[in-house]
């Protein structure tokens, strides 16, 4: 009877081993090397390695990942793979900093042509429409041109490839009801001087990532956002008026 409780709690703590291993295996283990992980980088994004500098790699034990970092001439690049899965769990890419007039001359389709193709394809004229964002983006590895326009009856919103200037997602709404939205709005470019100025900085030296109007509670807002000298800037201006109503500055 003894020999029997001893060879259970033998077999017991062997399964409890085993299963420890098997966990450790699937859920922890990494399956690949950080250079593996810089490979699978480069061909999500579609770079070589010479034409990228990378910063050093980090790994983030709880979620299991490796957070890479790495920029070329015009973008910098965040990806997250699963050193587990090999998948990528987060990718991001955003205009370098302080370069922006670099990538506008890299880009074969201009800011102004891009609205032009958008005002095309609703059939309006500028003055009676209001650009509510215009920005580069990146989609299904594409670059485009995300446009948000409004007017008084509708809102619309289109991407358009910069390589074949052709619109490539597109949908309208019509607006709700609301008296604040059949007022003049003072426009992104008014919007973008008061905060530059704000800011004491160039157009050339801010990256903007969201120029947005947005109306709560019958009050019309820009919501912008901004880069430069790793600082982000976060304001929000009275549609309106073009007063700051709200200003953060923070690394």
């Amino acid at each position: 009877m003894k020999k029997l409780k001893i060879y259970s709690i033998i077999i017991t703590a062997i399964l409890i081993i085993l299963i420890a291993i098997i966990l450790y295996w699937y859920f922890f283990k990494e399956n690949i090397t950080t250079e593996e992980a810089k490979q699978i980088a480069l061909k999500y994004t579609e770079l070589a390695e010479e034409n990228v500098t990378f910063s050093p790699m980090k790994k983030d034990s709880d979620d299991r990942e490796y957070e890479i970092e790495f920029f070329d001439n015009n973008y910098e690049y965040k990806i997250n793979i699963n050193y587990n899965s090999k998948k990528i769990t987060k990718f991001q890419k955003d205009i370098k900093e302080n370069n922006n007039s670099n990538i506008s001359n890299n880009i074969p389709l201009t800011e102004e042509e891009a609205k032009q193709i958008a005002l095309s394809k609703i059939n309006k004229k500028q003055d009676e429409i209001t650009f509510t964002k215009v920005q580069i983006d990146r989609e299904n590895g594409k670059t485009v041109y995300d446009i948000y326009i409004q007017d008084n009856m509708k809102k619309y919103e289109m991407s358009i490839d910069v390589e074949t200037k052709e619109i490539i997602a597109y949908k309208e709404n019509n607006k709700n009801s609301n008296p604040i939205e059949n007022k003049k709005y003072i426009g992104i470019e008014k919007a973008k001087e008061i905060v530059l100025n704000h800011a004491k900085l160039t157009n050339n030296q801010a990256n903007f990532n969201k120029i947005e109007l947005d109306v709560d509670y019958n009050i019309a807002t820009y919501e912008i956002e901004f880069y430069y000298n790793y600082y982000e800037y976060d304001y929000e201006i009275n549609a309106l008026t073009g007063e700051i109503i709200k200003y953060e500055k923070e690394r």
